[in-house]
């Protein structure tokens, strides 16, 4: 049976024994795109998040027990907020994709057992302790974090601060070059450094290329190689292994608009609540809304559309080196489809019901919206063809290294369905005309 070390009152030992249950029937599961953790409570989240560290043998090289791993894992959940989208539903959401990029799509045959632990932890630690309002809200309104961390990836360096806490707690990664790279992964999640990325994932394909014609021109051995086999005959460097995980939690980071419409749509419900907050809040301080995110202006399936153009470049260079990874392009297809078809109507204001983003919750308020709240999104966007705000990445000091059910939070409670469209999965929206060239784009993840 799991014993937790720092935790032992926040479970009972029946949670415990739920957890090892649903843990030991987790690593059997085949992993998918279709897998929503929102349908997890909180108990199943913890079982299927252990088994995905446990699969990839991070407990291993983190010389960790499977307690231990546990114990660490609640730690991390624990230091997560309950905004409504950067929670700890949405770390382990990522590091699912992850799990599937790397075992599924074959990007683990380009990294080391180090590298894909090192990945996982920074991406179940890259959001924590995220407020919930955007870097440059911190920025503007002279916030704690704003002063202690500074201006430059506000929230992703207090996020980094929490992750070393944990990590000293747990007395575990202590090696240098761990925790730079950890570092380092969860700065490059800001998405300031999204035009960076696209270029370091151009320049990772030709280098896979090269390696690969040098190995098929050394060796006539694999004569039925195929595109899915862009394998060197030796792992990557470490600089570019590195570059590797960036550009990998990145993909799993923005993958929402590619992703089953059940889920993605799901996702866009609670980006949409969290930045209209922000919006909110910045009309209650009587300060500028930030762009996107004035719930009176602004269209989601229109703002949904233009962050589909955005990220499809990035996921057609990920094809580029992970053939199979094509799934993600098909999924941002079919959903521009079933966007386009929700702005070509309008919605009555619509009284809906808003279920908590914490799925353990079991209050609900009930909101009047006109439009809804579910009409518009605040997806904030970097400018990225025009004047895109491109970053370098921090450097970091490299040590050569021998040896990373719920349904929608939405409900509809007016018979108002428009055609093509399934009640159970996806809602209606109010496509108010909104002048989108206008503003300045931001991504939905900007922290």
């Amino acid at each position: 049976m799991f014993s937790l070390k720092f935790n032992t009152a926040k479970l009972s030992q029946q949670q415990l024994l739920d957890i090892e249950k649903k843990f030991h029937q987790s690593l059997t599961l085949d992993m998918s795109l279709k897998l929503n953790v929102l349908s997890l409570n909180r108990t199943d989240l913890y079982a299927h998040a252990l088994s995905l560290f446990v699969r990839s043998n991070v407990h291993k090289v983190l010389d960790l027990s499977v307690s231990q791993l546990l114990d660490f894992l609640i730690d991390v959940a624990d230091k997560y907020t309950k905004a409504p989208y950067h929670t700890f539903y949405h770390a382990v959401d990522i590091v699912t994709i992850l799990y599937y990029l790397c075992h599924d799509l074959n990007a683990d045959m380009y990294l080391t057992d180090l590298d894909k632990s090192i990945l996982l932890v920074a991406a179940l630690c890259h959001d924590i302790g995220h407020p919930g309002f955007t870097n440059s809200f911190q920025i503007k309104t002279q916030t704690e974090l704003a002063e202690k961390y500074g201006g430059t990836s506000t929230l992703e360096t207090y996020s980094v601060h929490l992750t070393m806490e944990l990590l000293d707690k747990h007395s575990t990664a202590n090696s240098h070059v761990v925790r730079d790279t950890i570092k380092d992964l969860i700065l490059s999640t800001d998405m300031a450094y999204h035009s960076e990325l696209v270029n370091q994932a151009d320049q990772l394909v030709r280098l896979v290329e090269q390696s690969r014609k040098s190995s098929s021109s050394s060796s006539n051995k694999r004569k039925h190689c195929t595109s899915t086999a862009l394998v060197p005959s030796t792992h990557l460097a470490l600089e570019s292994r590195t570059s590797l995980c960036r550009i990998l939690l990145h993909a799993a980071d923005i993958s929402n608009m590619a992703r089953p419409w059940v889920i993605s749509k799901q996702w866009s419900d609670l980006i949409v609540q969290e930045f209209f907050s922000q919006g909110d809040e910045e009309r209650k301080r009587k300060m500028t809304i930030s762009p996107g995110m004035d719930r009176e202006v602004c269209s989601q399936p229109s703002i949904s559309l233009k962050f589909g153009q955005l990220i499809l470049p990035y996921f057609e260079s990920l094809v580029s080196l992970l053939p199979k990874s094509h799934v993600f392009v098909d999924f941002l297809v079919a959903n521009r489809a079933r966007w386009e078809r929700l702005d070509q109507h309008k919605q009555s204001p619509t009284t809906i019901r808003r279920v908590s983003s914490d799925v353990r919750a079991t209050s609900t308020t009930t909101i009047t919206t006109s439009p809804s709240i579910a009409s518009a999104t605040a997806i904030k966007y970097k400018r990225i063809r025009l004047g895109f705000r491109s970053k370098s990445f921090p450097t970091v000091l490299y040590h050569h290294h021998q040896h990373h059910h719920y349904q929608s939070n939405v409900i509809i409670e007016k018979n108002n369905l428009l055609p093509l469209v399934n009640f159970k999965s996806s809602l209606l929206y109010d496509t108010t005309k909104t002048n989108i060239e206008s503003i300045v784009l931001y991504h939905p993840y900007d922290q």
